[in-house]
């Protein structure tokens, strides 16, 4: 079935979108606030989220919500937030069966207003978040601070950020620190909310089976008129005259090497395509810096379109950092000199259009794809974008690879952790 698109503006900075694929049985709907990304209001703008999915003010605590969401058919709260860019978004997200596959329940209706008083009615205490559920929620993230340090790839990745984007707002944390939660009080997380309902754009996307009309008419005078900052969601890092250094020292049992390369060549799918034939699964790192040389235990590329970054981490034995890193370096100017083949080029071309099909297959994903396209101006389907991918040219690869300058190395290796 073709898939069906709208979008209308509900309100001065509140749009609503629809995504309809009759294939699925149920519906996601997802609100968005987009804001300024603001360094002091970091630590709140990161907990708000769960703070305002697990409960409200007729569920005020986490047992009755989920009692009353099994009894609609095993509905569902979720939520998630970061830096979207320059902006920071935060989102509520609610998912349930149709109407139509109930035992002749209203579970739609009952479901997205759920998700309505989550947002714009929750549970509250002396003018603020309640207390013992906000608690709950801050030593959840506390939690998941402290386990940050437990994936050393991810952690080294994050770490990273810090120099490749010094100056940027993308440098910070999307929690800002963990001091900074700690000191979180309900009446300034509260405050930071209600600075949010009135100052953030908001993007409502409904997205799965359909049967949308009456759920969408919930939202009618749910959000006022606002001034929202402008939404843009490139924000391109600057190239550094010369290469940043860093390191931090940790108790490891194997470095992890990350490179930050910038460009100022913004034909996106041909970056993500350089990037995947780079450092993508089977590619020429894996061919050559962990097969043919050994000289890691892995290496992959990834490109952020967003801040028009490539970035490759490795894992690597500490006597191997540097030739690891010249390595890395050296196969990136190998492709810039046209060294791949033309089958190698249409794998990665497949490959990368077996991946973006995949979206249709997930109510969620598919969501994802529309909104990231809002945001980027450019609504098109993943089959246009696909034959984007799919015309990207052999000269393009090229050029895509010699744009992409040096900017950071950072290394997370084996020391004691400076305090």
């Amino acid at each position: 079935m073709q898939i069906e698109y709208s979008s209308r503006n509900l309100a001065d900075g509140v749009t609503l979108k629809t995504v309809r694929d009759g294939k699925f049985k149920s519906n996601i709907v997802s609100v968005k606030f987009l804001t300024e990304n603001v360094e002091e209001d970091l630590a709140s703008l990161a907990l708000l989220p769960s703070v305002l999915s697990y409960t409200n003010a007729n569920y005020p605590t986490c047992s009755q919500m989920n009692h009353r969401l099994n009894s609609l058919y095993g509905a569902s709260l979720f939520s998630s937030c970061g830096q979207r860019g320059d902006m920071y978004e935060v989102s509520v997200s609610c998912e349930y069966v149709l109407d139509k596959y109930t035992l002749g329940d209203k579970v739609a209706d009952e479901t997205v207003k759920i998700l309505i008083d989550c947002l714009v009615d929750p549970a509250l205490e002396n003018g603020a978040f309640a207390e013992e559920e906000f608690l709950i929620r801050k030593n959840d993230l506390l939690d998941s601070i402290d386990g940050e340090i437990n994936d050393k790839t991810s952690y080294a990745l994050t770490l990273s950020c810090e120099t490749a984007y010094a100056g940027e707002k993308a440098a910070k944390r999307y929690y800002g620190s963990r001091e900074e939660v700690e000191a979180l009080t309900p009446k300034q997380v509260y405050k930071v909310y209600k600075k949010l309902l009135k100052t953030a754009a908001i993007e409502i996307i409904f997205t799965g089976g359909g049967d949308f009309d009456s759920q969408t008419a919930l939202f009618k005078n749910v959000f006022d008129n606002r001034c929202p900052p402008e939404i843009k969601y490139h924000s391109y890092s600057p190239q550094k005259p010369t290469p940043a250094y860093a390191q931090e020292l940790l108790d490891v049992s194997q470095a992890n090497l990350v490179l930050a390369f910038k460009t100022d060549y913004y034909n996106h799918p041909a970056n993500r395509l350089m990037a995947s034939l780079y450092g993508g699964g089977y590619s020429k790192l894996f061919e050559n810096v962990r097969e043919k040389l050994s000289l890691c235990y892995f290496c992959d590329a990834m490109y952020s379109e967003v801040k028009a970054t490539m970035t490759v981490v490795s894992a690597v034995d500490f006597c191997n950092i540097e030739k690891a890193k010249d390595e890395i370096i050296r196969q990136l100017s190998l492709v810039a000199q046209g060294d791949f083949t033309l089958e190698e080029l249409e794998d990665k071309k497949h490959q990368t259009a077996a991946a973006l099909r995949s979206s249709y297959d997930s109510i969620s994903a598919l969501s994802s794809w529309y909104y990231l396209c809002t945001l980027k101006g450019e609504v098109e389907t993943i089959d246009e974008y696909i034959k984007k991918v799919q015309s990207v040219t052999r000269d393009e690869i090229v050029q895509a690879a010699s744009r992409m300058k040096l900017d950071t190395v950072f290394v997370l290796k084996e020391g004691e952790a400076l305090k």
